[in-house]
């Protein structure tokens, strides 16, 4: 009985410092944000508005990147096809994590700051305009592409206002791995098609991590057991 009560006590113990630390964590991302915003504008300007991208456009982008950006306080881990990272998650990467954004343990820390911290604090305007100025897309021999005018640029030689749908929807297929998904190879081809056929209707995910649209119904274990822990934290009151 009394290693009963000394185990519990211990794990009572631990999960009160584990939640004290992360409270901590999000208390001082609030207070970042408004500087860490500011810093992103000044590092890479605000080269494409919200106002420029066609509405069609938009409909496409937060169908493949964030389905239900604007009806989610940062985090979506329900809707098919949503994956787990949001768009607001992914600037959390982007802002919050400047030695780089290591997947594991990482994803707690990303996933409260986005749900009790960024998205709280940043007009969901403001973050797709960040979005669009500031996604990775990749590296050239200068170094990591940044942002979508960016990418028009490096990868089809024309300014943003100038692509053609397909130019523009090959950008944001390649957004969830910029590093394999590049314009002109084989493996983005095939994503771009898959893409076609859930814009256009004739595919629906089947779960959340579907986001290749190809049938996935489950993620990994690790995958299946992180994401319960997050729904767990991020259906609790705000902190």
């Amino acid at each position: 009985m009394r290693l009963l009560l000394a185990l519990v006590g211990a794990g009572v113990l631990a999960l009160g410092i584990v939640t004290g630390h992360y409270v901590n964590e999000v208390r001082v991302a609030r207070a970042e944000t408004p500087d860490l915003v500011a810093q992103a504008w000044q590092r890479h300007g605000k080269k494409l508005a919200l106002d420029e991208l066609p509405a069609q456009r938009l409909t496409v982008l937060l169908a493949v990147e964030d389905p239900r950006f604007f009806h989610h306080h940062g985090v979506d881990l329900e809707t098919p096809g949503a994956g787990m990272t949001t768009i607001s998650q992914g600037l959390v990467k982007l802002l919050y994590f400047p030695s780089g954004f290591h997947a594991g343990i990482a994803k707690v820390r990303q996933t409260l700051i986005a749900r009790y911290a960024f998205d709280a604090l940043v007009p969901k305007r403001e973050q797709l305009e960040l979005f669009l100025n500031m996604a990775y897309m990749g590296h050239s021999s200068e170094g990591p592409i940044h942002g979508f005018p960016a990418a028009a640029r490096r990868y089809f030689g024309k300014d943003f206002s100038e692509l053609s749908e397909r130019d523009f929807r090959s950008l944001v297929a390649m957004v969830i791995g910029p590093d394999t998904y590049v314009p002109g190879s084989a493996q983005l081809a095939a994503r771009m098609e898959r893409i076609e056929a859930y814009v256009a209707g004739r595919y629906r995910p089947l779960s959340v991590l579907d986001t290749e649209y190809d049938g996935t119904t489950r993620g990994t274990f690790m995958e299946e057991a992180l994401m319960v822990v997050l729904r767990l934290l991020t259906t609790a009151s705000p902190w």
